[in-house]
């Protein structure tokens, strides 16, 4: 407990009426009730894993993050609160409602904000990457792109290089981060360059010096106010579009529906975390949070309970350890290496769980139950001498199910660590797993 410096998480949006889902493979359908229930009970343990100085970001959509800042106001704390950042999260526009909704919440809140240290938080500078330098007095200084994701027209325009007259519109779908006035001004201050042949397409300069000096890690001319990384609207990390067109070029087809961008999570884990820092995602999905925890060198735990996780969350992973080139792999110069370790919960009674939905006719349902009256752990308020005179008036195979469903103890799903020396749980342990456990849990559980 207490060790996790920043949390991540993008659950399953909360939706009253009944739609598609918005979130992969989840339930998404939730009545509100219980989906605010849901997260409750993953607030209040992320509160209790994170450190004293952690933070905590939460994806979500317009339908359940009102709601949302609600519950974590009463989960957290009002007075930790850090922002509801708005990001672009599509560039087209679309007929499904009277405004088309184009953007999603990010809610942040840190644990204790008053140990959050203002500068800290902020972007910290890479001087490494501040690589250039004109020798013109001004120092070193790092080039960005100078185009952005979408079409804007008071942001489309023609550039023309005042050294050979080459002409530049912006790249197809994207137009330039500034007004024609600001690159003007930009251009005579020396802080706009044209490659390093002088014919590629206009890149801005970023001095150490004016982000240095700006105290906040962040490029301090006001000309440039709109890149600035600290607003709470981000129009540059990039899109689920693009995300999509990502997970297709490692995967060849798309095998997530809306994942997030990696620079979305870049910007996050760049204002929340410093290198080694662990990062939590225990709604891992596609593995983005850890793909990028491990692009940015630090350290990093995904928790998911979908099947998924052996057919994307994983190979996903590998592919980025191989040296996978998406995402932001060129803007942290991402060569791969590093490692992971993968371990599965010991199922308990997960297993009747998983027989009991699988089972096809109602005589396999009855063999699952009677294997659960042998081992499983039944919920202790019931009164299995009057179920089983009541269990025979259920004729159809579902309403069947459902039942035998609903009499297993949730809270026994899988052994707890607790258990390890139990003699019916040390049986089914190989002595190799028993030592991984000792070693994963360091012997004492923490």
């Amino acid at each position: 407990m207490g060790k996790i410096k920043s949390i991540f998480i993008d659950p399953p949006y909360y939706f009253e009426i009944t739609k598609p889902a918005d979130t992969f493979s989840y339930n998404s359908n939730f009545k509100l009730s219980a989906w605010l229930t849901f997260m409750k009970n993953r607030l209040e343990i992320s509160r209790q894993l994170l450190n004293d100085n952690g933070i905590l970001s939460i994806s979500m959509s317009d339908e359940g993050a009102h709601y949302l800042k609600v519950l974590c106001d009463s989960c957290l704390g009002r007075e930790n609160f850090v922002a509801d950042v708005t990001w672009e999260s599509r560039s087209s526009i679309s007929s499904d409602g009277l405004i088309s909704m184009n953007s999603n919440h990010i809610l942040v809140y840190a644990k204790d904000l008053s140990n959050i240290d203002k500068d800290s938080f902020r972007l910290a500078l890479d001087k490494e990457s501040f690589k250039y330098d004109d020798s013109d007095g001004r120092g070193a200084y790092r080039i960005e792109p100078f185009d952005a994701p979408n079409i804007r027209k008071n942001l489309t325009y023609t550039i023309v290089n005042p050294k050979n007259g080459q002409k530049f519109l912006p790249p197809k779908g994207r137009h330039w981060r500034t007004t024609k006035e600001n690159f003007d001004a930009a251009l005579a201050d020396g802080r706009i360059r044209f490659g390093q042949n002088g014919k590629s397409k206009p890149q801005l300069k970023v001095y150490y010096t004016d982000v240095r000096d700006s105290g906040k890690g962040k490029a301090s001319s006001s000309i440039f106010h709109n890149i600035r990384l600290d607003s709470i609207l981000w129009l540059e990390t990039n899109t689920n579009t693009s995300a999509t067109k990502h997970q297709r070029d490692i995967f060849g087809e798309d095998v997530f529906t809306n994942p997030k961008p990696e620079e979305l999570i870049k910007r996050i884990l760049e204002l929340s975390t410093d290198k080694n820092d662990l990062v939590l995602d225990f709604f891992m999905g596609s593995a983005t949070t850890q793909a990028v925890a491990l692009k940015m060198e630090r350290r990093f735990i995904g928790v998911e309970q979908m099947d998924y996780i052996n057919t994307v969350s994983i190979p996903r992973l590998q592919k980025v350890i191989e040296g996978e080139q998406g995402g932001i792999s060129k803007d942290v110069n991402w060569q791969g290496g590093g490692s992971f370790i993968y371990a599965e919960l010991m199922e308990k009674n997960q297993g009747y769980l998983k027989d009991l939905q699988k089972s096809e006719s109602i005589q396999e349902l009855m063999e699952v139950y009677e294997r659960m009256k042998e081992n499983a752990d039944i919920d202790f308020r019931l009164d299995l001498e009057k179920f089983e005179e009541e269990i025979s008036n259920f004729n159809s195979l579902d309403e069947r199910r459902r039942e035998l469903i609903r009499i297993l103890d949730k809270n026994q799903l899988y052994y707890n660590y607790a258990n390890i020396d139990d003699e019916n749980a040390r049986d089914l342990i190989s002595d190799n797993d028993y030592k991984f456990n000792e070693s994963f849990y360091n012997k004492d559980g923490e």
